[in-house]
């Protein structure tokens, strides 16, 4: 569940297109299963603010995104994920040279977010992306392992995350996926 919102001058051209590239360029990796991606962003929003007045140091196009997410997300790794892309699908030539966009990663607290009418974790956000999805961990290319959660393609060589159980070394794409697992089999973390 992620929401992205877009503050940018109301004159700035393409924000339908911007707004669909967010969605569709921040959720996707080559790694992970269509299904899951697409599940993501049915939980994924992207809202384009024009404020009526914005004061800069400079008369340059700004633009400010902020993204919104459960706190177990927040991390480094997440943000330097994001930023970057996130400065290439907004800003314009030179955005990397000048701080045309800036990028605000925003973490709510366990238990800060609801949907369906309750309360909502990060697991239960997980489990809504991932439900139904089957993975085979048996298939995975050498030197990789699958993420039993979601299917993402793991390096071994640099996996911070793994449980064991039943004697194979599960490795994880992200905290939350590694939770799901542990909760699921009852495996204490």
């Amino acid at each position: 569940m992620m929401t992205v919102e877009l503050y940018t001058a109301e004159n700035t051209p393409n924000q339908r297109e911007i707004a669909e590239r967010l969605l569709h360029e921040l959720i996707a990796d080559e790694s992970a299963p269509e299904a899951v991606l697409a599940a993501a962003r049915t939980l994924t929003h992207v809202i384009v603010h024009n404020p009526p007045v914005w004061v800069s140091g400079t008369d340059e196009p700004r633009h400010l995104v902020r993204v919104t997410v459960p706190g177990s997300w927040n991390t480094q790794r997440f943000t330097e994920y994001l930023t970057p892309k996130i400065t290439d699908i907004v800003g314009e030539a030179g955005a990397r040279e000048e701080p045309r966009v800036v990028v605000q990663i925003v973490g709510l607290r366990e238990h800060s977010v609801g949907t369906m009418g309750r309360v909502t974790t990060s697991t239960d956000i997980t489990r809504m992306m991932t439900v139904g999805h089957q993975v085979d961990h048996t298939q995975a290319p050498e030197g990789k392992a699958l993420d039993p959660v979601c299917g993402m393609t793991v390096d071994l060589a640099t996996a911070t995350l793994t449980l064991e159980y039943e004697g194979m070394t599960y490795a994880f794409c992200a905290p939350a996926c590694r939770k799901v697992f542990a909760e699921d089999h009852a495996i204490p973390v």
